[in-house]
């Protein structure tokens, strides 16, 4: 027999209370018996059925013994203590049950009205509700808790306060739609049978848990010993959340909150903080570990982190950080439900050493607050209770060195210390619907460049070999067909950089690897120095020197990034795509999104970059036999080498 099902059966075993009321209030003297007049339908009862329980109101509290039944006025409490049990009964409407430290009030009761309106207020404890239907008329129920206001009609639920970690679970024993409602936060949440939701001190109710049986069973543990466990433990499981900043495309403004590290069990809201520690901070997306991840870059700055959208509990957090600057760089705190501070760690790492901030405790973490003077978010952990987790070792990308000679991403040549126009300066145009050129669209076809050209915009011959001179090897049975020769335009707007090319090659062998790299058969190819202002004279390779390579395979074109001071690579999997073969070879086009590059740029800014393409004439193989580029000079790890395209303002 289920707990529920035994509460009904001693229920009805009580004597029938009837009264009479003279007035929608009901307010009962002290002196006034439970069967006065033969008619106290209407009374507010309470009945002890262990010892700790108590009605009145501070000095005028008083213990009821065991099976004794008190009448209460609206204005008295009926209460227990943590061993204690009592029902309460309003009238013929309600029973309320009572256990584990709890105390309610009936603040109104208007059981003559047509619509019999009942207001209790809980504080603490477990209460069970059993709300009777009347076919006859409508009967609304108000329970303010400490933290919600929930509203029921015709209904069975229980209110379950766990202090230790500041937050309610309002549990649906059985409701019909619309029958439960939850309000916290500005929000109202429903509740059907077997459903739970937990509201806290702020915030809106929790999602939805399945409670199901394990909500009777826990409620009949509390009726008669101390569960095993909170409630919390049953119904949730352990936080288990692994993210890194990778998946963050770009920033929203601070103050903004957004998801991040979503999965099945929900998702962290991130804001970056407006105000900072000393005043304007800043936030930005830079690769700070050169691992091919943007990471976010914090100066000056604090990254809030809300647990409350986790359908899990949130016991133990770690924090991946790179620390630029001095020691004693920042810190991290995390929250209760009551904004109490749990815990704190300190940032103790030297300039340019990763560490991971860990803090574990047995109550819940709803918040967590990131501190950072000059420093590095590399992503989280809401790690399982008792396990470890190097969060960095983790979420950072793998740089892809293994098996690569020296020269296997492109040759090395001669290093120039001046870039100068020989290696190449371009205008990429604005286009798009605020322009006065159309747009590119990426669909394979030529006809929207060919309009660039009308504009004194057009092809770009590349004629430069920079590696393997010559280009000695042939595609088998090639017969007249031109080895490698290709043109290429560039473009952009607010959202894109845009890059096309034609390539006559006497035979198509592109990469096979899993990996990224494209370049090991045919590839068009962009080398690009998006911080050109920053480390303009610079001869090594920094942060914002990437490589961007194309798959012309008709089949599955694709693109890859690579950050070329790290070897770090990965898909580039916002970029879009387009191959169509011609009788000579191939038109490739692509649309990559200044997000995914992590640097946003606008009219009139230049950036550094090579446009190559290479080749591979041996069927059956991965190798890089030919490269043909715009720079004469290009070194792909010495940026001077490299041309400019300069950001043409709208026309």
């Amino acid at each position: 027999m289920s707990p529920g099902k035994i509460l009904r059966v001693w229920l009805l075993v009580w004597p029938i209370w009837l009264a009479a009321c003279t007035a929608n209030n009901v307010v009962l003297g002290p002196d006034q018996t439970l069967y006065q007049n033969g008619q106290d339908e209407n009374r507010i009862v309470l009945e002890a059925a262990r010892d700790g329980v108590f009605a009145g109101q501070g000095e005028q509290r008083r213990a009821v013994r065991v099976l004794e039944q008190a009448p209460l006025a609206p204005d008295q409490a009926a209460a227990v203590d943590h061993d204690g049990r009592a029902l309460v009964r309003v009238g013929e409407q309600l029973t309320m049950e009572l256990l584990k430290g709890s105390e309610v009030r009936v603040e109104e009761y208007l059981p003559e009205a047509e619509t019999v309106e009942m207001e209790i207020r809980q504080n603490g404890g477990i209460v069970i509700f059993d709300l009777a239907e009347d076919a006859n008329r409508q009967q609304r129920l108000t329970v303010q808790t400490t933290y919600a206001l929930v509203q029921a009609t015709g209904t069975r639920f229980a209110v379950i306060t766990e202090a230790e970690n500041g937050l309610e679970w309002i549990v649906a024993l059985e409701a019909k739609a619309g029958d439960l409602q939850v309000t916290a936060g500005d929000a109202t949440e429903t509740l059907t049978t077997g459903e739970a939701r937990w509201v806290t001190p702020v915030g809106a109710p929790g999602p939805v848990i399945a409670s199901g049986k394990n909500g009777e069973a826990w409620l009949g543990q509390a009726r008669n010993s101390d569960p095993e466990v909170m409630l919390s433990e049953l119904l949730l499981a352990p936080a288990n959340i692994l993210a890194d900043t990778g998946g963050i495309t770009y920033l929203v403004p601070p103050g903004t909150p957004f998801e991040f590290g979503r999965d099945t069990q929900g998702a962290v809201t991130v804001t970056f903080d407006p105000q900072g520690i000393f005043g304007s901070p800043s936030y930005t997306l830079e690769d700070c570990n050169g691992d091919g991840v943007q990471d976010v870059a914090v100066v000056n700055g604090v990254i809030d982190l809300d647990f409350n959208a986790v359908q899990a509990r949130v016991q133990a957090l770690d924090v991946g950080v790179f620390n630029r600057t001095a020691a004693g760089n920042g810190s991290l705190q995390v929250f209760d439900a009551v904004d109490d501070e749990i815990g704190r760690v300190l940032l103790d790492a030297g300039p340019g050493e990763i560490k991971t901030l860990s803090l574990r405790h047995q109550r819940f973490f709803y918040r967590a607050r990131l501190a950072l003077g000059d420093a590095c978010f590399l992503g989280l952990s809401l790690t399982p209770p008792g396990e470890t987790r190097d969060v960095v070792d983790q979420i950072q990308v793998r740089p892809i060195t293994e098996n690569l000679q020296s020269d296997a991403v492109v040759n090395i040549l001669a290093t120039s210390a001046d870039r100068s126009s020989e290696n190449g300066s371009f205008q990429a145009p604005f286009v798009g619907p605020d322009s006065s050129i159309g747009p590119i669209i990426i669909d394979g076809e030529t006809d929207d460049w060919d309009e660039l050209a009308q504009w004194g915009l057009g092809w770009t011959t590349l004629d430069t070999i920079t590696h393997d001179e010559g280009c000695s090897t042939r595609f088998p049975n090639a017969g007249n067909l031109t080895d490698l020769s290709a043109r290429m335009q560039l473009a952009f707007d607010k959202e894109f950089l845009y890059a096309a090319f034609i390539v006559n090659d006497d035979g198509l062998v592109t990469y096979t690897g899993a990996d990224e790299r494209l370049f090991l058969g045919d590839s068009p190819q962009l080398l690009l120095d998006l911080d050109l202002n920053s480390d303009f004279d610079e001869a090594k390779l920094s942060a914002d020197d990437v490589q961007i390579d194309f798959l012309p395979n008709t089949g599955g074109p694709r693109a890859a990034f690579w950050q070329l001071s790290s070897l770090a690579s990965r898909p580039l999997v916002n970029a879009a795509v387009a191959v169509t073969p011609t009788d000579s070879g191939y038109f490739l086009e692509a649309a990559i999104p200044w997000q995914s590059l992590g640097f946003g740029r606008s009219q009139g800014d230049k950036i550094g970059v090579v446009v190559s393409v290479s080749d591979n004439d041996t069927p059956g193989s991965n190798a890089q036999q030919c490269i043909i580029s715009t720079s004469p000079n290009r070194d792909w790890q010495n940026p001077t080498t490299w041309g400019t395209v300069l950001l043409m303002p709208v026309r």
